[in-house]
Order: structure tokens, then C-alpha cells, then sequence
């Protein structure tokens, strides 16, 4: 049964035009089948029986009569639509920001007129998945939100994230749901062939701008920072690594690469503590396992347990993965070894270590190609997964020297 008293007209910019109709119509079915979004329109105009809101991007139900709507951009002044209009329910195809201008007239008198502002609104964040690294950087931007437009905020969000937004976000509201007076509601998640979600394609842009691309106002707000909640709790010097990732491509495949870093670390007098959930994890016929001479700190513990680890450690190394995004939450240097991402893609980082020489980047690359399963360009090929295995040890160990020259942690050639 429909949440829709009338039957619904989407409008939609030219960008969404372009898809062919058999092609736009899958799209937005997957659309609704990943956000499984089900509220009425609920917002009062003053007209009865014309309610009006942001939430799944607009939403605009008109009543039977005589009536003409005009909705255009406010900023560019781009046309929506402009017709006349009769027991139908308005939705807008882009779920982003859009500075929305609604104009109604009634047997050609001019009756309503709203233009987008939150300011001063309850407005609500759906982050749809539980992404570790997507959804801290996209947190920043709900809190830059909330500052910018002196509003009421909300976010849905994985259980898994509680901790950390009572922690460090006590201004953003923990909702299960929609809220009944939600002005707006965006959906915060990696856009990755869904053009209704964000203005650019989230692969095309580094992953501190997907944000931007979904609340267009905002422009990139600095990091927060999150500082440990607990006195350190490991005497030694230490280096917290993480092997795994949400795919086995992600992951440095390089045979005993991990061995030999490990080896070089302990060699200087760190202690190495491997701080993946799992101490081995089978994937897709690939095996990633906690490296030889590492201290096993795996474990199901919670992102403040995380934070406290990685808050007194001397550096961090791992790959493209949420790991890295926490450990540049708490603010301490990272080495990050990735192949299938694109330089450009994560955090501004002087330690990121890739190999330009072989084959790379396919992640921010390809379209319609199974990143998770296999290696797209060169499966069942002696070059496949070449962009991980041929990043060397001594890379890694380069980037170690560099990162403890720069900081000053007096560990070169010696113990500390």
C-alpha cells in the first residue's frame, strides 16, 4: 500500500534525463530498495491538503483543483518544472541539496511560496551503511552543518557508531528513525553509480569531498580530532597495524611483506600490535592473517577501545580501509599501502605508498567491474592484483624512516 494519497510525478534535473527509461526506472528502484524509506508527507502549508517537505529529497503532495506549480533551483534559477497540476505527489529524483524554490497558484492567484532554508529546523541524517571510513568523514559534515545553519540535527546510524557520537558529537541526536518533525533528511552513503544520491560520482572525487557532493553548501570542514578518553594503558613504545580489509583487493598482498615490516619494527624496539577484529579472515578463496611476530590485539571492541589504542601509538599502518580513517581521526600519522585506490582518493597523506609502475587505481577507475571478488583487468593472469603485489617491504620501510625522521621519534638505527 502506498504512503502516497496521490499518484506520483517525479521531476528531475537534466542530469538524471540522460538515462534511457527502462535504465532511470532501475535506477530508482534501487534507490528505494537500498534506503527502504517509508514516511507521509507531513508537512503543513497552511493550504488543506497541501503538504510540502525535504525528506527523500522534495516532496510536494498537491490536492485535486486548479492549481499551477513552478519549482526551480533558487541558486541557478534551473527549471523543475512549471505546468499546471492536479491530485498528483511531486518527487524530486536528486536526494542531495538543492536550494529549492516552490511557487503554487490556485485558479491563477498566487497561494503559496516557500524557498529551502533550515535554519532553525529539525533536519535528519540517514547514513545507510555501517562503513567504517565513509561514515567518519561523512560525520564532520552533519556537525559543519548543524553549525552552519543553526539547526537541529539527527542521525540514524549503525549502533556500532553510538559510542563515538556521544563521545565526540554530543550536539547531533541519536534517532531510530525518522523524526515526525524532520524538515529535511538526507542520505549519507558512498554514491557509487546512483546519480540521485550526490551531485559527482563518489568514486570520482577523494572521499573527504563526498560530503560536499550530497550537501552541496558545505564546503570541506576541517577533521575532528578524537583525543583518547582513557590514560595510556601500554608503557612500551608501540605501532598499531591493520592486515585486513572489507575485500581481499584491498588488502597488501605481497607475499610476507607484512613479515618483514613486522620484523623491521621490532627491530627498532616497537612493539607491533595487530588491531583487526579477526586474527585471520577467508575471503573469496584468499586468506589474510595477523602477521608473523605481531602481538595479537584482534577482538570485537568497540571504536572508543580503538580510539584509546591508537591515540598513544607512534604511527599506524595500513591500507585504504576504515582503520586508517580512525587513525586519522585520532590524529596520528599513517602509513597507508593501497594499489586499487587512486592516490588522490583518501586523506592528504606523505606516507601513502602505491606502485605508479604497474597497473593501479582500478577502484576509481572502472564501472560495472566486480571489485570485490577478483582482479578486473588481469583475472587468471600472472598480473592479477599486481597494483598490491608488487608494492615492496622496503617501500613500507622507506615510508617508516621518512615519517620517524620527520617526526623526531628517535628510532633510526636503534632501539628506542
Amino acid at each position: 500500500m502506498s504512503i502516497y494519497k496521490y499518484p506520483i510525478k517525479y521531476i528531475c534535473g537534466s542530469g538524471a534525463q540522460v538515462f534511457p527509461p527502462d535504465v532511470f526506472e532501475r535506477k530508482i528502484k534501487y534507490f528505494d530498495d537500498l534506503i527502504k524509506f517509508k514516511a507521509p508527507i507531513t508537512g503543513e502549508t497552511g493550504i488543506d491538503g497541501l503538504l510540502i517537505d525535504f525528506n527523500y529529497g522534495l516532496r510536494l503532495q498537491m490536492p485535486e483543483g486548479n492549481w499551477h506549480v513552478r519549482i526551480t533551483d533558487a541558486a541557478s534559477d534551473y527549471e523543475f518544472l512549471n505546468e499546471d497540476i492536479s491530485a498528483v505527489t511531486l518527487i524530486s529524483i536528486e536526494k542531495y541539496l538543492i536550494e529549492w524554490e516552490i511557487a503554487v497558484w490556485l485558479d491563477g492567484e498566487p497561494v503559496f511560496y516557500h524557498q529551502f532554508d533550515p535554519r532553525g529546523q529539525n533536519v535528519h541524517f540517514y547514513f545507510t551503511k555501517a562503513t567504517l571510513g565513509d561514515n567518519l568523514t561523512l560525520l564532520i559534515y552533519v556537525e559543519e552543518f548543524r553549525r552552519q545553519f543553526d539547526c537541529q540535527v539527527s542521525c540514524q546510524i549503525n549502533e556500532v557508531f553510538h559510542g563515538i557520537m556521544k563521545q565526540y558529537y554530543p550536539d547531533v541526536r541519536l534517532e531510530p528513525s525518522l523524526p515526525a518533525d524532520s524538515y529535511a533528511c538526507y542520505f549519507m552513503t558512498m554514491p557509487i553509480n546512483l546519480p540521485f544520491v550526490a551531485i559527482e560520482d563518489g568514486l570520482l572525487i577523494p572521499l573527504r569531498r563526498l560530503g560536499h557532493a550530497i550537501l552541496r553548501r558545505i564546503e570541506t570542514p576541517p577533521k575532528k580530532i578524537f583525543t583518547p578518553t582513557k590514560p595510556r594503558a601500554i608503557e612500551q613504545k608501540y605501532v598499531c597495524i591493520g592486515v585486513q580489509a572489507s575485500s581481499p583487493p584491498k588488502c597488501w598482498l605481497n607475499p610476507g611483506g607484512w613479515d618483514h615490516v613486522v620484523d623491521y619494527l621490532k627491530s627498532l624496539g616497537y612493539r607491533v600490535l595487530c588491531i583487526d577484529r579477526d586474527r585471520k579472515c577467508s575471503k573469496f578463496g584468499m586468506t589474510i592473517k595477523m602477521p608473523r611476530g605481531s602481538e595479537d590485539f584482534s577482538g570485537s571492541y568497540n571504536l572508543i577501545d580503538r580510539i584509546n589504542q591508537l591515540a598513544y601509538a607512534d604511527f599506524f599502518i595500513g591500507l585504504s580501509s576504515g582503520l586508517s580513517w580512525l587513525a586519522w581521526s585520532v590524529d596520528i600519522p599513517v602509513v597507508m599501502i593501497s594499489g586499487i585506490t587512486a592516490r588522490w582518493y583518501e586523506f592528504d597523506n606523505p606516507y601513502r605508498i602505491n606502485n605508479p609502475l604497474v597497473c593501479h587505481g582500478c577502484f576509481n577507475e572502472c564501472r560495472n567491474l566486480n571489485l570485490v571478488l577478483s582482479c578486473p583487468l588481469f583475472k587468471d593472469t600472472e598480473r592479477a592484483f599486481e597494483c598490491s603485489k608488487k608494492i615492496s617491504a622496503r617501500q613500507v620501510i622507506n615510508a617508516i624512516d621518512q615519517l620517524i625522521a620527520d617526526r623526531k621519534l628517535e628510532a633510526h638505527n636503534g632501539r628506542l
